[in-house]
């Protein structure tokens, strides 16, 4: 397990967003009905519903490595054979597991942003990696990569896709592109940012701006 230390604070280039935004020019719109977080409108725009991943290929690929190292740690929990690759991780899971989802919230927020804030091309040599959350706990990682260790969390604890969303912004402050988990809660949409050190409204937030954004059944793309 990676040391844990404080997160830089700070946006990533997150590469995909501008791609995206040029590989879906000229992508078909097709509406379908969704009572997901996803069909709400979120940093006040609506987005269209799509269940085909590949124009969105870093996330398909992702969940499939994702499922991949579960298999393998859960290989390695049932052969005992020590140090698995989720071993903090499963204790918070199983720790936040009766508490409520408020709490929730917050441990998995704090927890993901213990990790130290890495560049894809420091730590990986390209421009932009998305990571498993093993790969995250060994090396850190930067904007998605907590995005996507937050999700996985709350996922684990039992909140559904329709509850969750990661998405990728454009910070409009910054001019660059970052990557959030949003989460609906009692009627509310809630930001999870390794920007920001609470949980907070996602409607408080005036900056982002939405390109796309995700859970493992559809996806959703915005437009000005």
């Amino acid at each position: 397990m990676h040391a844990a230390s404080p997160s830089k604070t700070g946006g990533c280039a997150l590469a995909a967003v501008v791609a995206l935004s040029l590989l879906l020019v000229g992508i078909g719109w097709q509406q379908t009905g969704s009572a997901s977080l996803g069909a709400r409108s979120i940093f006040g725009l609506s987005g269209k519903r799509f269940t085909n991943f590949k124009p969105i290929p870093k996330w398909q690929t992702l969940l499939e490595r994702y499922r991949a190292e579960e298999a393998k740690d859960a290989r390695c929990r049932r052969l005992q054979l020590g140090d698995c690759p989720y071993t903090e991780w499963k204790g918070l899971i199983d720790k936040l597991k009766y508490r409520d989802r408020m709490t929730q919230l917050r441990e998995v927020n704090d927890f993901a942003n213990r990790w130290r804030y890495i560049e894809d091309r420091v730590n990986w040599g390209v421009e932009d990696y998305w990571e498993t959350p093993g790969e995250f706990f060994a090396k850190a990682g930067d904007c998605e990569d907590f995005a996507i260790v937050k999700f996985m969390s709350l996922r684990a604890l039992g909140f559904s896709n329709d509850e969750l969303l990661l998405v990728a912004v454009k910070d409009q402050n910054l001019g660059i592109g970052h990557a959030v988990t949003l989460v609906s809660l009692h009627g509310e949409t809630l930001l999870l940012d390794n920007q920001v050190k609470d949980v907070r409204p996602a409607k408080r937030v005036r900056h982002y701006q939405p390109v796309f954004s995700a859970n493992e059944t559809s996806w959703w793309l915005y437009r000005p």
